[in-house]
């Protein structure tokens, strides 16, 4: 995983940055932190470790699928019950997130078209979980990341990848847009 960042990535990083800590004014109603955030209506919803075990609440919001992207496997009521797609990635600087976006992308897209409620989620909700979920969005559902991540922060305001997924996704943004272009 190269780290070595471009001027010109750097200046993105720089920009995504700023979209973190744009006044975006106080919240239409105070978000509740017992539920994960929704992120695409009636599909995709994004929390934290605490969300993904609690089977009472996946049950009331109707999620079907859990993406977790954190080391720490769930429990059997959830497995049993669940469909889980679980990839163990630790949030550290060096670690390849990108390697999985065509995984996590393909089994998102396959609850999306089934009309199917899924969770993602990490430990916190925060960095891993908003990789891949801004992953999903630039393929799918906005042309920038610029746009995805303004999307996410709108809907979640702790989402923040770690400098190193942010990285791996400006490049992988760049590659969707050159393959678009052919």
């Amino acid at each position: 995983n190269d780290l070595k960042a471009t001027n010109e990535e750097i200046a993105y990083l720089k920009e995504l940055c700023q979209i973190k800590t744009k006044d975006r004014g106080i919240p239409k109603k105070r978000p509740n932190v017992r539920l994960p955030s929704t992120i695409l209506d009636n599909f995709l919803y994004h929390g934290d470790l605490g969300h993904a075990r609690n089977y009472n609440l996946l049950q009331e919001i109707g999620i079907k699928h859990i993406l977790n992207v954190s080391d720490i496997e769930l429990d059997n009521e959830i497995r049993d019950n669940f469909n889980v797609l679980w990839i163990n990635i630790g949030d550290e600087l060096g670690v390849t997130i990108e390697n999985y976006f065509e995984q996590t992308n393909k089994f998102l897209r396959l609850c999306q078209n089934k009309n199917e409620k899924v969770l993602v989620h990490c430990q916190m909700g925060i960095s891993r979980s908003s990789s891949i979920i801004l992953a999903y969005l630039i393929t799918y559902h906005f042309e920038t990341l610029s746009d995805a991540y303004d999307h996410l922060v709108n809907c979640r305001r702790v989402a923040a990848p770690n400098f190193g997924f942010f990285l791996q996704l400006i490049r992988y943004e760049k590659l969707l847009r050159e393959n678009k272009d052919k």
